[in-house]
Order: structure tokens, then C-alpha cells, then sequence
């Protein structure tokens, strides 16, 4: 299974110098099976550039959402292939609390955009995100669990099998949640992401950051990587980077965290990195 990370960043774009090497697009991420099925997590503003891998591509797109939060679906309306006629995507808009399920298009309607959802040439199917741990479903060569994020709002958390290897995406989820969000305890969280391939798993804020941002929805560097260890999970990758994070800073913080020889490989995520996750 081969994934591919075309938006790292957590809140909004941030373009710039300091911000070059990791990538300053908001969450988009695509996995493609050894057989060349394909499954989009998120529709950041880094969904416009994995246009280009759905060019030549025939099968009917799936985009699993998050939830709906603005840097997680605003780049839907730069996604080239929703332009074309031929096109067949199908969007799963997460579990969130406001059951505002249409939230993806509902951005091109009014005076938000130029061009409206209804004058789009491609099919566009919503689907309920009514799956859990207990009850799966088969996209292709994808099969695919959720659980609710911890996260104001809602959203949901996706453990994904493919090709013999497992791939849990959790960005937007507060390990250490206040009672108005906090759905699922570590200990859940654990289980969820228990031997996992790859984890993906929202880092955004530093240990001396979370008192003011408590409550936020987003888990601390320090948090996730306890999580990993705790999990048994072979390889973390560090994901949703703060707009005020430079590139500078997440180099200083991979070096501190390799100083303290963790059980399992991890990176901050790039914009534009691939891997290749084998058995």
C-alpha cells in the first residue's frame, strides 16, 4: 500500500519560507493499493494537488472525510476531477455531531464560490459514515473501520486494512479531552490503533501549549507519541503541524525525539513524501 501525504498542515494554508520543507496545505492524504485502487482521507487545500493522480484514473473515487471542519474540506472545490463529466466520487463526510453531512458542498453555493454544485458535471454520491470498530465496510482492496474522534464537532478516526497492512488515520482528536468531546479514552484510543503499520495521528501542540489549548481538539506531540509506544504500532507519523510551527522548529523536535530511542520509527509528515508500507 503505498500513501501519500499532499497536505500536512492543521488550521489553515501557511504558505511560506519558514514553512517550505514540510508543507504549508491543509490534511490530504492518498493511499493506493498494490492492485492501483485509490482512497483519499481528507479534502484540505492539498486535495488540489493530488488532482494529477486521478488524471487516467477509471474507478469511482472514494474521499473519506474526517469531518468538516474548513482546512479539512477546502480544497474540494479546486479538485479537478469533480469537473469532469466521467467522473463518479463517492464522500463519506464522517460522524459528526451536527449531522450536517452535505457541509463539503454546501462551500460551493451562494456567494461562497463561482461555480455551484449543482452546475458540476460529475456524479457525486454522499454516504453515511454509520460504520464502527465492530461493523466495517469493503471499498475495493480498502476495508475500513471508524471511531469518533475527540474533537469539537465530531468526526471520525479510520483504522484501514489493505494489502495485508494496517493504516489508522486520526487527525483532529484531542487524546486528553474535556467531557463535552471526550468520547473515547486512551485506553480506547490504544486499542484502536493497536498494531498498526502506519499510525497518522494529529501532533499539533507542544506539552507547554496544551494548558491555554485545552479543550481544542488536537493532542500534544509528547501525547501521541506516548500513544505509539503504548500501541505497539510499528511506525508514527506526526501529522496536522500548528500554523506557527516553522520548518526549523519540527527539526529540532525530530531530534529531541530521537535522542530518547522510541520503539517504533516516526516521522513529522512532508507535503509531496510517499511510502510504501509492505509485510
Amino acid at each position: 500500500m503505498k500513501v501519500t501525504f499532499y497536505g500536512v498542515r492543521g488550521s489553515i494554508p501557511t504558505p511560506g519560507p519558514d514553512t517550505a520543507r514540510y508543507g504549508g496545505n491543509t490534511p490530504c492524504v492518498v493511499l493506493e493499493s498494490d492492485a492501483g485502487q485509490k482512497l483519499i482521507l481528507d479534502a484540505g487545500t492539498g486535495l488540489r494537488l493530488a488532482s494529477n493522480e486521478f488524471e487516467n484514473y477509471n474507478d469511482t473515487i472514494h474521499l473519506l472525510l474526517s469531518h468538516h471542519h474548513w482546512d479539512h474540506v477546502q480544497g474540494f472545490p479546486f479538485f479537478a476531477p469533480i469537473f469532469n463529466k466521467g467522473t463518479n466520487l463517492t464522500i463519506y463526510p464522517g460522524n459528526t455531531t451536527l449531522n450536517h453531512d452535505t457541509a463539503i458542498l454546501d462551500q460551493m453555493s451562494k456567494s461562497y464560490f463561482p461555480v455551484k454544485f449543482h452546475q458540476l458535471p460529475s456524479t457525486i454520491t454522499i454516504k453515511k459514515t454509520n460504520f464502527s470498530v465492530d461493523d466495517g465496510i469493503e471499498i475495493g482492496d480498502f476495508i475500513i473501520q471508524a471511531m469518533d474522534m475527540n474533537h469539537p464537532d465530531g468526526g471520525s478516526a479510520y483504522r484501514i486494512l489493505c494489502d495485508n497492512q494496517i493504516l489508522v488515520y486520526a487527525t483532529d482528536n484531542e487524546l486528553v479531552a474535556p467531557v463535552s468531546h471526550n468520547v473515547h479514552s486512551i485506553m480506547q484510543w490504544t486499542e484502536f490503533c493497536k498494531n498498526a503499520d502506519l499510525l497518522i495521528h494529529d501532533a499539533q501542540y507542544l506539552d507547554n501549549e496544551m494548558t491555554q489549548k485545552f479543550g481544542w481538539g488536537h493532542s500534544s506531540v509528547s501525547e501521541t507519541l506516548n500513544l505509539a509506544h503504548n500501541a505497539n504500532v510499528k511506525m508514527l507519523s506526526l501529522f496536522s503541524h500548528d500554523p506557527s510551527r516553522s520548518d526549523e522548529q519540527i527539526d529540532d523536535l525530530t531530534a529531541k525525539i530521537l535522542k530518547t530511542n522510541p520503539s517504533f520509527s516516526f516521522f513529522f509528515a512532508k507535503e509531496g513524501q510517499s511510502l510504501t508500507l509492505r509485510g
